[in-house]
């Protein structure tokens, strides 16, 4: 029996193993396996979805349509893969920079007249253009930072083209909140062909065309002509390509315009057969599809990527045929990017790990040196800084008024999960993408515990925070053999699976039912956090009660952080970020030490979680979405990912300067504290806002040590290093002038004249120039 198997594996392997027909043969596999077995048995036996089509079998018009749609997202997908190859990082803009031009030019068509022929090429050239201009004005600007914050950098330039997006819907279509649909008119509208109980129009069939015209194009282009051949060269070693004379730089602009242009033609199809949201975005939901695409072609093979394509487009059609419902497709690609991450995780090479790994580097703080800390000038300062803060986080509510009260009580909530984020990825490097995913499923546990059971408060946000822990925990999991760039994408799906079922309909016997409303509670019998109290003259609304109970649970988790921190745990997780077979060397567990970072970060993501609950008394289905996730992992970069303190200042940064009077009205004020922020403060400022907080203390250290004439050696070492490069500096300027005066003496033929020499001063006439020591002679003949 064992022999017929050998035999049987050496029969296969050829095909098997194959470029074109291996991925052909494993997307069948997948398909009979997941789309035809396990989804029939699962929503033909298991009643999850009351509304579904049961054991039916799945129709060939609902395969057709799927690899339409997949062919589509395999474009997307293979961007995906063209950026990752060329900068080693995962491009969260990849979508979005094909939907800007992509909407303007079909808003083209539906509302200003323009004929698709002419519209296709708007598209196209303006996803060209786009994609160059990123790359030129923001990328470049980026490529000798940290892979984390080059990642973030397309996370800020996502959320400008959202911007942007929204923009251009008002710009080009006016009106489109009266618009009951959009018509895109196209030349293949006209032609039908029934299949089954399912008429596919030219627009389903034109992009099949398109996709494969454009997949053989670019195979071609790379194979065949010189700048393909520099693509991949650079894509391969980017250094010895430049070795070798390859313009690297221009080679990453080619490779961004080639990414957005297809993004831009998936859109730019896609849009007339699914529609265009006029209350939402294109791009997330697509960017998911393609990172699951780019992640089952292992972010390498663009024939892969195109056939992993078309198993996506039918995974994801088959379950809203099964289900009649599209609310678990995501949870279906998260499972098939895991799945795919898990499987193939052996087979990546050395290159792609150190890619994946590098980025996670951070800058760390330092505390106050210990020969300063007892000086006056250091503890009357920290007096002062320690009085102006607790007087402000005191003072706000009754500054900004209670209608702004409960927005300043979500960003302690928030800062609070960035607190959880420094835990999780400033010191244990594990990227988290859904962190408010996990918040949101620990809001539901808390929120249904109190509204549902009648709760005690205290005893919710325990269970709150034990619950926020168990799913980290299980997220972390899969980190144990998936690391950097790729957990984000798993993450990622994560928090778009909570967002499509953390509802009444999947998860009714668990959230707050509905008309059930979440009771703010009365502590210990006599603090009513439902109610005003009256103090004397003073009045403290019941949102500012609250405001302050979520203020100790942050100083609670500040506390427990700084605890962990400094810690030998807190040690082993930066031993285990930097780098872990070191670390396992000197008998440290990783995957126990990776756990546990989870663990204590989801605990916090939790306490998070069950305080939302108490926030909005009501619960919403659509309370989570992916995009906070996104938004708090950049907040957190954004205020420093390394520090405790930037976790704060970061949230402040983000959701604060909104709420300040004279900027509450200013609606672009949004654009300062996303992705425009983003690009400014990492741009001045790669360790965040915190950064640039330690730059101001560590100027008054020196100051205080200068005066006290204290030997501080850090403080010292900082400065002397910026005092070498600025007396480099001078030096070169004032040897560049020297020659310059030389040069000018001899070809007047004044021997006799004068110069001082940049290094010790002495006056040498020319012609003993060459017999004084700090002078050289280059080329001179021996």
């Amino acid at each position: 029996m064992t022999d017929v198997i050998k035999r049987g594996r050496a029969a296969i392997a050829p095909v098997w193993e194959h470029r074109v027909l291996g991925p052909a043969v494993k997307v069948l596999l997948g398909y009979v396996l997941i789309v035809q077995g396990l989804l029939q048995y699962l929503f033909g036996k298991v009643p999850i979805v009351h509304a579904g089509r049961g054991a039916h079998i799945i129709p060939t018009e609902i395969l057709l349509l799927g690899m339409v749609y997949g062919s589509l997202y395999a474009l997307i997908g293979m961007g995906v893969i063209l950026v990752y190859r060329a900068n080693r990082i995962v491009n969260f803009a990849q979508a979005q920079l094909g939907s800007v031009p992509a909407v303007i030019a079909l808003l083209l068509i539906a509302k200003r007249g323009v004929p698709w022929i002419v519209a296709l090429p708007i598209a196209v050239i303006g996803g060209a253009l786009l994609g160059g201009a990123v790359e030129v004005g923001l990328v470049r600007r980026f490529a000798n930072a940290p892979r984390l914050i080059l990642t973030v950098v397309t996370i800020g330039i996502g959320f400008l083209l959202l911007v942007l997006e929204v923009y251009a819907k008002q710009w080009v279509g006016g009106s489109l909140i009266d618009t009951v649909s959009l018509h895109f008119k196209t030349p293949f509208s006209g032609f039908e062909h029934p299949v089954g109980g399912f008429i596919f129009r030219g627009d389903h069939i034109a992009p099949v065309i398109v996709v494969t015209a454009l997949v053989l194009a670019l195979g071609a282009f790379f194979k065949y002509t010189d700048i393909g051949i520099a693509v991949r060269a650079a894509a391969e070693n980017g250094e010895r390509a430049g070795l070798l004379g390859i313009p690297v730089k221009r080679v990453s602009t080619i490779v961004w315009m080639l990414a957005a242009m297809m993004s831009a033609i998936g859109v730019f199809f896609t849009v007339p057969l699914t529609g265009l949201p006029l209350d939402g975005f294109v791009g997330p939901r697509l960017l998911l599809l393609g990172l699951a695409i780019a992640v089952i072609a292992r972010m390498e093979s663009l024939p892969t990527a195109f056939v992993a394509g078309l198993f996506i487009g039918i995974v994801d059609q088959s379950i809203v045929f099964t289900t009649n419902t599209a609310g678990l497709s995501d949870p279906a690609i998260f499972i098939v990017i895991l799945a795919a991450l898990l499987i193939q995780r052996g087979k990546l090479s050395r290159a792609y790990e150190l890619g994946a790994s590098s980025w996670q580097a951070v800058k760390e703080v330092r505390p106050i040196p210990a020969e300063l800390r007892n000086t006056p000038e250091v503890k009357t300062g920290l007096s002062i800084l320690g009085a102006a803060v607790l007087a402000i986080v005191i003072a706000v509510p009754f500054w900004l008024g209670d209608a702004y009260t409960s927005k300043v009580t979500l960003i302690v909530i928030y800062s609070i999960i960035a607190v959880s984020l420094v835990v999780l990825t400033g010191w244990a490097g594990q990227i988290s993408l859904g962190q408010f995913a996990i918040a949101g499923v620990a809001s539901a546990t808390a929120g249904g515990l109190a509204a549902n059971h009648q709760w005690d408060f205290f005893a919710t946000m325990l269970v709150a925070a034990l619950a926020g822990a168990l799913v980290a925990v299980l997220i972390g999991l899969p980190a144990l053999r998936i690391q950097g760039l790729f957990l984000a994408v798993t993450t990622l799906g994560f928090a778009f699976t909570v967002s499509s079922m953390l509802n009444r309909e999947y998860f009714g016997w668990l959230v707050p039912k509905s008309g059930h409303l979440v009771a703010r509670p009365v502590l210990w019998g006599a603090f009513d956090l439902g109610d005003s109290s009256d103090l004397g003259p003073l009045t403290i609304k019941a949102d500012a009660k609250f405001y302050y109970v979520c203020l100790a649970f942050l100083l609670a988790s500040l506390a427990m952080a700084r605890s962990l921190r400094r810690n030998r745990s807190g040690r082993v997780l930066i031993g285990v970020r930097d780098n872990g077979r070191m670390a396992q060397a000197f008998g440290v567990n990783l995957a126990r030490t990776r756990l546990a970072a989870f663990a204590v970060s989801g605990f916090m993501a939790g306490i998070a979680g069950g305080l939302l609950a108490y926030l909005t008394p009501a619960f919403a289905d659509n309370a989570f979405p992916p995009e906070r996730s996104i938004e708090l992992f950049t907040l957190t970069v954004i205020g420093g990912i390394g520090s405790l303190p930037g976790a704060i200042l970061g949230a402040v940064f983000a959701e604060g300067l909104p709420l300040l009077p004279g900027l509450r009205d200013i609606q672009q004020i949004r654009l300062l504290t996303t992705g425009l922020g983003v690009l400014l403060v990492l741009l001045f400022l790669p360790g965040g806002l915190a950064e640039g907080m330690y730059r101001v203390r560590d100027k008054f250290l020196r100051r205080v040590a200068l005066k006290r004439n204290i030997h501080v050696p850090s403080l010292i070492a900082d400065s002397l290093v910026e005092e070498q490069e600025h007396e480099a500096a001078e030096h070169a300027i004032a040897a560049a002038a020297t020659t310059v005066e030389i040069a000018d003496a001899i070809e007047a033929g004044d021997l006799t004249h004068v110069i001082a020499c940049p290094q010790c001063g002495e006056l040498v006439p020319i012609a003993e120039a060459t017999e004084h020591e700090h002078f050289a002679v280059v080329g001179a003949p021996s």
